[in-house]
């Protein structure tokens, strides 16, 4: 049975204070922090580096001082162009001169995004992130908004837990990501050997404000989700990939949450089941070797594409030549990797090779 595993990967790894009880919380935290914060540019030589103590520094601006996470701590050491690790190893004082050297060696006409957060009840300013001027912000508060307002509003809601707790929901100063889950309309997938063929559909999206990541967007489809969260017989149905940069990163961005959006709400199961049995009867090529030559020119390896093809042959009632069966394939064994950056990898190839059979199914 296939598994993505990307929500588990995030269950697992978020600490108690990066978990929100139910999106509706996330969207009011990250409302929260977006109108505690600022996004201020200057020169870089206008900004300076000073020692509070031994080990810590901040970073002084024109306006103030402010703190560095680890986060921007990094990126300021980058921008500077000095090994952030061995930075962070030295005495504080070593560590503003040898940042400020990079600040006033930086090209004329440099400048730097700050993000700055104000906590009010301690009267401090954070500086989350240290961004060029070519850095498209995207808002958490701006992303997830609308998804629950659209989606939450029609009964999705983040999956159950095996211990009942909550997650699904998750924010902290460096990322964000937010999975919800539907089991109202039930599409069925024919190539489901031996058993039921039920199919739910759940959306998973991620997002940095700060530089940490760029934003995606995943569609799937999925047999069932357990209380780990790793979802069960599953698949990518659709995928947005998105870099933060440019000034029309919201812009784009949000089209496209609204498309699928709209879409996750309205589409009728019919409309899914007759696209899986196209991608069922089409077939990338007519020989395993030359489906295989096939899936490295999509960037596979010819380990992998072997090993996908033979898990379709063993596992579905479809093609192991078929788009729907190579793609069931690649999210097979994905769940026999050991890595999450591999596993990730694999359930992108995935999608690339139903985006290749829906672009060929639709013409």
């Amino acid at each position: 049975m296939n598994v993505i595993s990307t929500a588990a990967n995030e269950y697992y790894r978020r600490p108690a204070d990066e978990i929100y009880p139910d999106p509706a919380a996330l969207v009011t935290f990250s409302q929260e922090r977006k109108a505690a914060s600022r996004e201020i540019s200057y020169n870089a030589k206008d900004l300076s580096v000073v020692a509070v103590d031994d080990r810590r520094v901040q970073l002084a601006s024109p306006r103030g001082a402010a703190e560095l996470t680890p986060w921007s701590h990094a990126q300021l050491c980058r921008t500077a162009g000095a090994p952030a690790g061995y930075v962070r190893s030295l005495p504080a004082p070593i560590q503003a001169d040898a940042l400020n050297h990079g600040l006033r060696s930086s090209a004329a006409g440099t400048t730097l995004s700050i993000l700055a957060q104000l906590d009010s009840a301690a009267g401090s300013v954070t500086a989350r992130a240290v961004t060029s001027e070519t850095y498209g912000r995207l808002w958490d508060a701006d992303m997830y908004g609308p998804i629950v307002d659209g989606l939450c509003a029609q009964g999705w809601s983040n999956p159950p837990t095996w211990d009942g707790k909550p997650a699904g929901s998750y924010a902290s100063d460096r990322d964000s990501f937010l999975v919800l889950v539907n089991g109202g309309s039930i599409v069925n997938d024919p190539s489901v050997r031996s058993g039921n063929g039920d199919m739910y559909r759940g959306i998973i999206l991620k997002n940095s404000e700060v530089g940490a990541a760029g934003v995606y967007m995943d569609e799937i489809l999925y047999q069932f989700v357990c209380g780990n969260h790793n979802f069960w017989g599953a698949v990518l149905a659709k995928t947005y990939r998105r870099r933060h940069v440019g000034t029309r990163v919201l812009r784009d961005v949000l089209r496209e949450l609204g498309s699928l959006a709209r879409s996750a709400v309205s589409r009728p199961a019919s409309v899914d089941e007759i696209l899986i049995k196209a991608l069922i009867d089409r077939e990338l090529a007519s020989t395993q070797d030359a489906c295989v030559d096939e899936l490295v020119k999509m960037g596979a390896t010819k380990q992998d594409a072997i090993a996908a093809y033979k898990a379709a042959d063993q596992t579905f009632d479809a093609s192991p030549r078929s788009f729907w069966g190579l793609a069931q394939g690649f999210t097979r064994i994905s769940q026999e990797s050991g890595y999450q950056d591999d596993r990730m990898a694999l359930d992108q190839l995935a999608a690339k090779v139903l985006s290749r059979g829906r672009v060929l199914v639709a013409a």
